[in-house]
């Protein structure tokens, strides 16, 4: 059993966790009221056999209120030159696929969510397993599809210390 003690400082563990450098995607999902998408940086491969992620998001945000009445989603893994979608999903959209007004996107041949144009990599998901920690849901996802890279690997859209870098490859 644990036992739980006094909690970290809030202010002082968000200091501590901009240390830590995470790779940057944007989970799309869509239903009868269009397309949804949300930036994550929370993002982790679990296995290979199946192949299998985890990603964490905001409980009640309406991306993840679509992921799970659906249970499908797409991520998109970001490069370096795709910073301005990072911030563009990073905020609140209007609802009805709005918030895909002017970005290059294409419907996903698996009938998961929109498949942004020039991402690194882009997995389409089905969700197993949800669960609630704190103010976020950690949903754990079987990859059903990859959309293999023709060009080889891209410089990746890292955040870190509070900014989005890019993080070189080779």
């Amino acid at each position: 059993m644990v036992t739980r003690s006094r909690t970290a400082d809030p202010g002082a563990f968000r200091d501590a966790m901009r240390q830590w450098a995470t790779g940057v995607a944007v989970v799309t999902t869509r239903d009868a009221g269009g397309p949804r998408g949300t930036t994550v940086n929370s993002l982790v491969s679990v296995s290979l056999d199946p192949p299998t992620l985890l990603i964490s998001l905001k409980r009640a945000g309406r991306t993840e209120e679509v992921i799970r009445r659906t249970g499908v989603f797409t991520v998109n893994v970001l490069t370096a030159g795709q910073r301005a979608l990072a911030e563009r999903f990073a905020r609140s959209l209007p609802s009805g696929g709005g918030g895909f007004a002017g970005v290059a996107h294409r419907p996903s041949p698996h009938g998961a969510g929109p498949e942004l144009v020039g991402s690194a990599a882009v997995l389409t998901c089905r969700a197993t397993r949800e669960v609630e920690v704190a103010d976020h849901t950690l949903v754990v996802a079987e990859v059903t599809a990859v959309r293999p890279l023709s060009d080889g690997p891209r410089e990746p859209l890292v955040y870190v210390h509070r900014h989005y870098r890019s993080g070189a490859v080779g």
